[in-house]
Order: C-alpha cells, then structure tokens, then sequence
C-alpha cells in the first residue's frame, strides 16, 4: 500500500511539474526499492530525474509512459534506496591525512602502538616524521596516558606525532619535542592557555599534549603542499562516496581550502556535496570572513554558510569543560579553549555577516556557555532561528539546559557513535549521575528529524551505516548490552535515517532540496544491498553500499548483489 500511494501521489506531483511547453529529457532511475524520505518513509519503483532534480517518482511502467523523452536508464542492481546519506559534522582533509598515515584506532596497548610506528618508521628515510591518529588510552590495561620513553627508545632516528583518536591530544617522541624546542623543564601543566602539557616526576613533558598545546608540535612538523593536500582530498572523497555518502559537513576550514575546492569543482573533479564550515577561533575578525558566506553553485555541489567554533576539548583526553570535576579525576574540570567572552565576540560577529555559528561543545559547562552566548547574540540581533545556531557534539548536557535548544532555535548536531565507542569508559569520567545528559539524542529534540547526524571522521570511521546502528541500538558491534548503554535514547530507524538526511540538510538550511527524493529535489541516492528500514539492526554493519548517486549521477558502483 505504501508502494501504492507514493506512486499516485508522486506521478500526479511529476505531471505537473513536466506539463510545460517542452518535453524534457529525463533519466529514469529504477530496479530498486526507492525510499522517498520523511516524514512518511513512503517506497517507489523508479524515479525519472532531469537536470539533477526528480521530476516525478512512481511505479516504472507510469513513468515509461511521462511526458518526458527518456535518454538514459540507471538500474540500481536490485537495492534498497534512500535519500542520500550525509555526514553532518566531519573532517575531509583529516580524513585524507589518516588514510596515509600510521592508523592506532583500536590498538589494544602501549606496545601494539609502538609496534605499529616502528614498522612505519622502517619504511622511511632516517628524519622523516611519522604521523599518526587514533590511539585511545582508555582501551589500554592501565588506562592511562603514555609516557614517551618507550616510544622514544623504539624510535631514535624520525620525529614520531601521533593524534590521539578524538584529535584534541598528541603523542610526541624525544626527537619531535626536541624539533618544537618543547623539551624543557616546565613549572606548571596549565602554562598553555586552552591547553595542558602532561609532564612527568622531573617537571619535563611526558610526550602528551591537550588540545591547544598540540600546536606546539604541529609548528614543528613539516609543511604539506598544495599537491599533498589535493592527494588527500580526492583520495577522501572517494572513500566518502564508497561509504554511500553524497554530503559532508566539512568543519574547520580555512579559506585557501576553499580555494582548492572551487577549482576542483570548476575542473570536473568534486563529485561529493560539501557543505564547508571556516575555521573560527579567539580573535576572530571581519577580515578573517571576507568573502563569506559562499552561495551554493547551480548543482549545489560547494557553498559555505557559516564559520566552526571551539569552546572546549574532549572527554577522552579530560579536556571537555564540566560543571563538577571529573568523576575519575577530582582536580581536573576540563578546558574552556575559547574564554567565554571571546566565544561571545565570535558568535556576535558571525550572526553579524550572516554567517551560521556551529560550536563544538561537549562537556555540560561548555554546551551552558555556548548556549548563553546564543542567548546573548539573541538579545543583540533579535531571534537566531532563521540562521539556526548549531552546537557540534552537544556530548553532555545538564538537565536544566535540555529545554534550551528548542526555545533557541539551536541545532543538536551529534554522533551516534561517540556515544557507543566512548561509553565502555564514559560512566567512570562522568559518574552515573551526570552521564543521564550525555548522548542524549531525545532531549534535545523533541523531532528526531531536527536533529543532524554525523560521525566526526576521522575520529570515528565515515560510515553512516555504523551510525544508523548506533543510534537505533546504543550498544556496540557485539550487540551488547542487548537493551542498549542508553535505551530511552534509542530511535527508530526511520527516525535514525531522518537524522542522516533531512536533518542534516536542515542543519545546512537544505531541507527544500536535498534529504528527500520529491518532484523538485536533488537527485541523491545512497542503495544499499539491504532494507534500511526493515533490517534487523546488525545487518547494517554488514551491509553493502551498491551504487552512491548525485544529481541523478552515479558516481560509486559497489559490487553488484549475489
């Protein structure tokens, strides 16, 4: 019956919309269970699409006979389709970086990393560094974080930096310190504002570094050039799309990177949609956004509405800022990167040109002070709503400030999977009781649907399906625990796959015309060799992405379904 209905109703809408004086030419997209989107998650059998954009969406046979010259057919190989899957909050050229360097993500111990730098290093001249990202301590027997002797012994002749897994602390070896001139006695962990150097018995660095502090190290590291930089982006885009994504949420970027992607677009080579976010710190100025924001071109592949903002680190390395200490470490509140009254200047500035604020927030102090500087800029420039404020991560949040998303207008963009990777560990750095506002989809939305979900690549891996399971499931890839770490925050998958298409297009104020499959709508597509929809949820992890189309386009091709 649902089949049934969206044929009628979509032919009617497709008539209408080809009944000018010239007949079109369309592509007819079809051999699938296509999947219009929300709200009502209604299925056709094909779609004919025409410059980009659907014109009509029914049963084959009707389309077959449209009013429409048909010029070429796309058979989706028998899969389950869906309005494009996008990524709302991740980091393409991090992402690029991490496919070329040491990979730590999941290493069980101090050693298996070493190990794992060690076999890199063999590869590579004496004093070349090696670069990694992914280790997390908490998966480590002691839990703790490393000191570098041991790194620095197995590794004397290259400069070793490693990210840790969320990208707010590093690992550096002797040779590294010695390159940033960072190697010293220092009289105190917080010298660094926004930032902590860890340092040992003897007052010297342990060879960890949080947050801001990490650019002592990365002002040492070599440069990359334009030519590594675009090697890394075309090699992310192709990953991207092979995961089914057709829209990233690019965050952080500076304007040269821009730059880049305009040429690549104008050059025929940008075949994902990025919705680019600049890079926003303290001191922002007018100059700093010149230029801003970017329009999105004719086929919507580029624009850039708003600026990235920091408030403070991440729970993993301590540095998310909270209202009570850390439940595991009683001196330590976290780390407010950006003071908040800089915070407020900034945001101030960007709702000032026009430009959309999205804050990256994860412990319950930073996500207040974000949340007060939005009602400070309200105060200021009248109601946000319409430039609809975004918090990144909005990790944990304090059960008074649950309601003030809504009544601020504020978008909860989040990452289902932090919330199945970090919570082995969470509990003990947030104590049971304030670990009730952490990954907390449900309060801060009383729709699903407005809520915009992403990964957070390179921190977690760029597939949306791991996304749908986690947040449909609150439990980790072995089904544990069966009810879920947080069961009445779990969603349907309908509500889930909302969150990866229409809320992430209304978070990039795209709902019109992306994250549906409608008469008027771009043509994107994510097919899938299962039923997204239907499956039991452990299929999705399983499951394979048969074909990424844009704009009609089809520009992944999976194996075809046995």
């Amino acid at each position: 019956m649902k089949t049934q209905l969206a044929s009628l109703a979509c032919a009617l809408l497709g008539a209408c919309a080809a009944s000018g004086p010239e007949r079109p030419d369309v592509t007819l997209l079809h051999n699938a269970r296509i999947y219009l989107g929300a709200p009502h998650w209604l299925a056709v059998e094909a779609l004919a699409v025409s410059e980009g954009r659907v014109v009509s969406a029914g049963a084959l046979a009707e389309l077959e006979r449209g009013p429409w010259n048909i010029v070429a057919r796309l058979d989706l190989n028998g899969g389950f389709a869906a309005p494009g899957l996008q990524d709302a909050h991740g980091h393409v050229e991090g992402l690029g970086e991490a496919l070329e360097n040491v990979d730590l993500r999941g290493v069980t111990s101090y050693e298996e990393l070493i190990a794992r730098v060690v076999a890199r290093a063999s590869t590579l001249p004496p004093g070349e560094w090696v670069r990694g990202r992914g280790w997390d301590q908490n998966l480590w027997p002691s839990r703790e974080f490393p000191h570098h002797a041991a790194l620095s012994a197995a590794t004397p002749d290259h400069p070793v930096l490693l990210e840790r897994v969320d990208g707010h602390a590093s690992l550096a070896n002797a040779l590294a310190m010695r390159a940033a001139q960072v190697d010293r006695a220092w009289s105190s962990e917080e010298e660094i504002a926004g930032g902590r150097v860890l340092l040992d018995g003897e007052r010297r660095p342990t060879g960890v570094f949080v947050d801001t502090a990490c650019a002592l190290l990365e002002r040492a590291a070599p440069r990359v050039d334009a030519a590594v930089r675009e090697r890394r982006w075309l090699a992310a885009q192709e990953h991207l799309l092979a995961a089914g994504l057709t829209c990233v949420h690019d965050m952080g970027v500076a304007p040269a990177t821009v730059r880049l992607l305009e040429r690549l677009r104008d050059e025929g080579r940008l075949k994902l949609r990025l919705v680019e976010y600049l890079s926003g710190g303290g001191g922002l100025s007018s100059a700093d956004l010149e230029g801003f924001p970017l329009a999105p071109d004719a086929f919507d592949r580029l624009c850039v509405p708003g600026v990235k903002l920091y408030a403070d680190g991440a729970l993993g390395s301590r540095g998310a800022a909270l209202l009570e200490p850390y439940h595991d470490e009683a001196h330590q509140h976290g780390l407010m990167v950006t003071e908040p009254a800089e915070l407020q200047a900034a945001i101030e500035l960007c709702v000032s040109l026009g430009l959309q604020p999205a804050v990256h927030a994860i412990g319950d102090r930073a996500n207040r002070v974000v949340l007060d500087c939005f009602e400070g800029a309200q105060r200021r420039y009248g109601d946000l709503r319409e430039l609809r404020p975004r918090i990144e991560h909005a990790q944990v949040v304090a059960r008074e400030d649950w309601p003030r998303f809504e009544a601020l207008g504020v978008i909860a963009s989040m990452q289902p999977t932090h919330a199945t990777s970090d919570m082995p560990w969470a509990p003990r750095r947030l104590g049971e009781q304030r670990i009730e506002g952490a990954y907390a989809w449900r309060r801060l939305a009383s729709e699903p649907a407005r809520l915009a979900f992403g990964s957070d690549f390179p921190v977690e891996r760029a597939n949306p399906l791991e996304g749908l399971y986690a947040a449909i499931t609150c439990a980790g890839p072995d089904g544990e625990p069966r009810e879920g770490y947080r069961p009445d925050q779990r969603l349907s998958a309908a509500e889930a796959l909302s969150a990866f298409t229409i809320g992430a297009a209304r978070a990039a104020h795209q709902e019109q015309r992306r994250g549906r499959l409608l008469p008027g709508y771009f043509a994107d597509l994510t097919v899938l060799d299962v039923d997204p929809l239907e499956c039991a949820p452990a299929e999705l992890l399983k499951a394979r992405v048969l074909a990424t189309v844009i704009n009609g386009e089809l520009v992944y091709a999976g194996a075809r379904a046995h």
